[in-house]
């Protein structure tokens, strides 16, 4: 049960919070929506006007000393990270016990909003998923695994020169990160979640995520493979409205095939179902060991469609 501070807080209207002051150094200006951890606001730095992201955390009912945690392992998190298609976090501020994370604002859609108006070319998708490993590969490296990687997490921008832009994707969101190895030993150990709570999205959660096992790379791997799929067909692999059951079709159920959502689709190859189902394996073990591999995966599916036209 959420305590009552926690229901205050997730009450509290998103406009309430404009023109408040942050930190002596940054002002508020416009609320931008709120997600599973937090609120999210434009704001703007009081020095030089330089516009930016402020996001309020919010306890949702998780104690707050598990917040607290959370709150300074994504601080962590973003001193060890420093890559393009992440988002880049400036600095952590407590005040009035409130916790505030300021970052690069962004601007675009997520891939779930782009997902409103149905599936992706196949291509597209690739070139979206080829970027998201570039991020893995660089966080699992410094020991981050994100732990809540799904297209509500993953925003569309336009990057490069005037006449020469393309589309860069930004992961976002640290807030339930694990952290690994060396980064693991410098943060100290973390906090047991409270009974009967496992951290993450169940429908694009791992097998061993599920069950509440320790977690490595893998299942972001795994997380990612969902989000594939989706992006080529609009729909999840597993569904249901009942939490327990979707979570039990993930530690349990084999992934659906891709080519039977596919209905016959041209862009549906042998080498861009083998980059799906072994990204969907129940085992770690039988996953692609890490983000490199699964590139190279990928990298065959994308020559495996040039025989298709242009906007497949």
């Amino acid at each position: 049960m959420p305590d009552a501070k926690a229901d205050s807080t997730l009450a509290r209207p998103l406009a309430e919070l404009v023109g408040r002051e942050v930190g002596g150094r940054y002002r508020i200006t416009r609320a931008l929506g709120r997600g599973g951890t937090g609120a999210v606001y434009e704001a703007v730095q009081l020095a030089d006007g330089a516009p930016l992201a402020i996001k309020l955390v919010l306890p949702g009912g998780v104690p707050p000393e598990l917040v607290a945690e959370r709150f300074r392992r994504e601080a962590l998190a973003a001193r060890l990270l420093d890559h393009p298609s992440i988002v880049g976090i400036r600095e952590l501020v407590e005040e009035g016990g409130e916790l505030y994370i300021v970052m690069e604002l962004l601007h675009g859609r997520s891939v779930a909003a782009e997902l409103m108006g149905g599936a992706l070319a196949a291509r597209r998708t690739l070139v979206i998923a080829r970027q998201v490993l570039e991020a893995l590969a660089h966080a699992h490296g410094r020991g981050v695994i994100h732990r809540d990687l799904k297209p509500d997490h993953l925003f569309l921008t336009q990057a490069g020169a005037p006449g020469r832009e393309y589309e860069r994707v930004k992961l976002i969101d640290l807030g339930l990160v694990e952290l690994v190895g060396p980064a693991a030993a410098l943060a100290g150990p973390a906090p047991p979640p409270p009974p009967g709570v496992i951290f993450g999205t169940p429908a694009y959660m791992a097998p061993e995520q599920a069950l509440g096992e320790p977690v490595d790379g893998r299942a972001d791997l795994y997380a990612l493979g969902i989000t594939i799929f989706e992006m080529l067909t609009g729909r999840v692999p597993f569904r249901s409205p009942d939490l327990t059951t979707l979570v039990r079709m993930q530690v349990s159920m084999p992934a659906p095939p891709l080519a039977s959502s596919a209905r016959g689709r041209p862009w549906c190859t042998p080498a861009l179902e083998h980059l799906v189902a072994r990204a969907l394996a129940k085992r770690p073990a039988d996953r692609f060991a890490d983000a490199a591999e699964m590139t190279a995966a990928l990298e065959a599916a994308f020559s495996s469609l040039d025989h298709l036209p242009a906007g497949t």
